[in-house]
């Protein structure tokens, strides 16, 4: 990126209401206090730098800073200080192994079958900069020998098509196996490149600029009757998997009754039999206001009130963010498949994961008393059952001021009616028993027998 355009993304922005006039305001390193260089000609574009008392250009690479890395400005956390410090350029990270800065989703300094990639941020004390480190990872496989797993999203995607890539390059993978988008004249690519630097997949709309033509795999533009491609209505050609001719909510693709090209709901979607358009149930779709899809036959009263989402497994509403109808470690929440601005608002309640990787923990695990059930730890007991307690306990209802610190707990063990708490110090620790009255009765005895005697 150019230095100048680099800095002036930097510069705050301000619109002064109400005359809206535009104010620039200087970049902190442009204050000589914070920044001595900044007397200088050209200094807002110069930073100060401790070691050496020298002068040098910001955001330049390498020297004062170490090979790769660029100088850039930090504000302290306290206070009005600037700092100059050394970090990895913009898509690069600061590798745990050597300390040396490589782009991300590259080879790096890795072995072959792994690419580097990003691992955790660091936070220093002192500013307010972060610096992304990475390390190597194994270059994960599709299940499919024909796709090419992309880093980036976690996704496969099929060999040599547009897959995640921009308009004009195609996945494929490098001479280390690390997917990348490109286009190039070089081996099996060259028959999928359009002669303006750019390589579209066969059967795509490509470069071609005439309604209805596809690109060709002879590197041409053009449409045949004799293509599954072939929409006989309009006698034009296009992209399945795409709207092509369809009416909103379809999607053109094959036939398998006829296995010529049509219109069909695309997935997700239904048709209602008085409608020849297809909707995403559980939003208004063809039904009257106040009313949602539910299926092909059926329009419903919308039944929820603000804040609640329709479960349709359950035919119930509840409430946005509760546990509801989900699984431990799920809230409901919206479906982000449907897009309100061309489907319409939509009333369907999905469960989604609360925390990373469903991560379950103990604050998300709700019990229903209804069924006598009582939680303890992570899981669900019956009350007044042994569960995980001590031979001789069973689980009772957490009272209150019962045992400070254990609120987290529904339940806790006690001694069943019978039984007599006994505690005993060994080895510095606590050890509590619920013994039956009858053997301390005897020990009892035996004692004051012994004693007696």
């Amino acid at each position: 990126m150019d230095l100048a355009i680099k800095i002036w993304i930097l510069l705050d922005i301000f619109i002064i209401m109400p005359s809206i006039h535009w104010a620039i305001m200087p970049p902190p390193w442009a204050d000589p206090d914070l920044n001595p260089c900044a007397n200088r000609p050209g200094g807002w574009q110069l930073l100060f730098w401790p070691p050496d008392g020298q002068c040098y250009k910001i955001f330049q690479i390498g020297y004062p800073c170490p090979d790769g890395m660029e100088l850039t400005p930090a504000r302290s956390k306290i206070g009005k200080e600037l700092y100059a410090e050394c970090r990895c350029p913009p898509k690069q990270a600061l590798s745990l192994t050597d300390g040396k800065c490589y782009q991300l989703f590259t080879k790096g300094s890795c072995s072959e079958g792994f690419y580097f990639g990003p691992d955790r941020i660091h936070k220093n004390n002192i500013t307010t900069s972060n610096q992304q480190l990475g390390s190597c990872k194994i270059i994960p496989k599709c299940a499919s020998s024909n796709s090419i797993h992309w880093i980036n999203d976690g996704k496969c995607y099929q060999k040599l098509t547009k897959g995640p890539c921009s308009k004009g390059q195609l996945l494929t993978v490098d001479e280390n196996k690390i997917p990348l988008c490109t286009c190039n004249k070089q081996k099996e690519m060259r028959m999928f490149h359009a002669g303006n630097n750019r390589c579209y997949q066969h059967f795509t709309k490509g470069p071609c600029r005439e309604m209805g033509h596809l690109f060709l795999p002879d590197q041409s533009c053009g449409c045949y009757s004799a293509l599954p491609h072939y929409h006989w209505n309009t006698k034009k050609c296009f992209e399945l998997g795409t709207i092509g001719p369809c009416s909103k909510g379809e999607m053109f693709t094959i036939l398998p009754q006829t296995s010529l090209g049509g219109c069909v709901c695309k997935q997700g979607y239904i048709r209602h039999q008085n409608n020849t358009s297809c909707h995403r149930p559980f939003t208004r779709g063809p039904c009257k206001p106040d009313h949602i899809l539910v299926n092909s036959t059926s329009c419903l009263l919308q039944p929820c009130v603000r804040g609640e989402l329709f479960f349709p497994q359950h035919s119930k509403c509840y409430k946005i963010g509760s546990w509801g109808p989900c699984d431990v470690g799920k809230i409901l929440s919206f479906d982000f498949e449907t897009r309100p601005s061309i489907d319409g608002l939509s009333y369907n309640g999905v469960c989604i994961c609360q925390h990373p990787n469903c991560e379950i923990r103990e604050d998300d695990i709700e019990c229903d008393r209804s069924k006598g059930l009582l939680k303890h730890g992570n899981k669900c007991f019956k009350i007044y059952s042994q569960g995980p307690c001590a031979k001789g306990a069973w689980l009772a209802p957490q009272r209150e001021g019962k045992e400070p610190g254990t609120d987290k707990k529904d339940a806790i063990c006690e001694c069943m009616p019978g039984t007599v708490e006994r505690v005993e110090k060994k080895d510095n620790s606590v050890i509590i028993e619920c013994l039956s009255q009858a053997p301390l009765i005897a020990e009892l005895f035996n004692k004051n027998y012994t004693q007696s005697h």
